[in-house]
């Protein structure tokens, strides 16, 4: 017989969502499911589709990305409206953007859950992302370029 595990409550669920998307490729809400039953939360498809909805996560191409929600902070939803260029360096992204507003593209950057990236430098018009290695700042350059041509949708909804 199989050990029986104790219920989570929704906040611990979501922080957890949270925290796998960041460590994870993650991209189906089954795969979420599974994800959760591999740290012993057992939960339905629907509680995840809930609870995505509810965390803001969008599916960026074909992966989950989560932006906290933080008031006065601009969302990634910004980021088509400011950005005019992408360009992947080695291990860099190099972002061109309008006059004015790399420090708000920077600033969503830094707070997506998921994206491969030690970190951002911004200055009026550019923002320089470093990713840990090429493959990754290739994945991120990828990914922004995606929301950009918004290819992204909420990620509760169904698949």
């Amino acid at each position: 017989m199989g050990a029986t595990r104790a219920p989570v409550d929704k906040t611990t669920r979501q922080d957890l969502i949270l925290r796998l998307i960041s460590e994870r490729e993650l991209g189906t809400q089954q795969g979420v499911v599974q994800a959760l039953g591999d740290e012993g939360v057992e939960v339905a498809q629907a509680t995840v589709s809930r609870d995505l909805a509810e965390l803001g996560v969008l599916k960026v191409g074909s992966r989950y990305l989560a932006l906290p929600q933080a008031p006065g902070y601009a969302g990634i939803e910004v980021l088509p409206g400011f950005v005019l260029e992408i360009t992947p360096a080695q291990n860099q992204v190099v972002i061109r953007t309008r006059d004015g507003t790399a420090g708000a593209v920077a600033n969503v950057l830094d707070r997506v859950r998921g994206l491969k990236i030690t970190g951002t430098i911004a200055g009026l018009d550019t923002v320089l992302i470093v990713a840990p290695d090429n493959a990754a700042a290739e994945e991120v350059a990828g990914l922004i370029a995606d929301v950009c041509r918004a290819k992204t949708r909420p990620a509760g909804n169904v698949e």
